[in-house]
């Protein structure tokens, strides 16, 4: 049976949402493209990790990112990043496989015979 979310770990998606209409909100007048770009993927792995380790592997927080670019890209953002999300989408789901794998609640592996 699937856990839900509970307490903090209900907010992860949220702060990942609104990292991506804030942070380039506050980035971009500094005038560091790479600061920028750092910023983007920093909050997707970041996000995936804790995602991961405190609650579970799923699919939910990398497309949430990558939507959450897409929005970041609308507001800020020329038609040429849209490539973007999918690093997003990517660096999530890896970040968030690596996060569950080292989370206590992972499943106990078998030992070998």
């Amino acid at each position: 049976m699937d856990e839900e979310r509970t307490g903090w770990t209900k907010a992860t998606p949220y702060i990942v949402i609104a990292a991506y209409v804030v942070g380039p909100l506050v980035l971009i007048p500094l005038g560091s493209v790479a600061l920028v770009i750092a910023f983007i993927f920093a909050t997707a792995a970041i996000a995936g990790l804790i995602d991961g380790y405190t609650h579970r592997f799923t699919w939910s927080l990398p497309f949430l990112t990558g939507a959450g670019f897409a929005i970041a890209k609308i507001l800020y953002f020329n038609d040429g990043t849209f490539i973007y999300a999918f690093g997003c989408f990517l660096l999530t789901a890896a970040a968030a496989g690596i996060g569950a794998a080292l989370s206590p609640k992972a499943p106990a592996r078998p030992e070998e015979a």
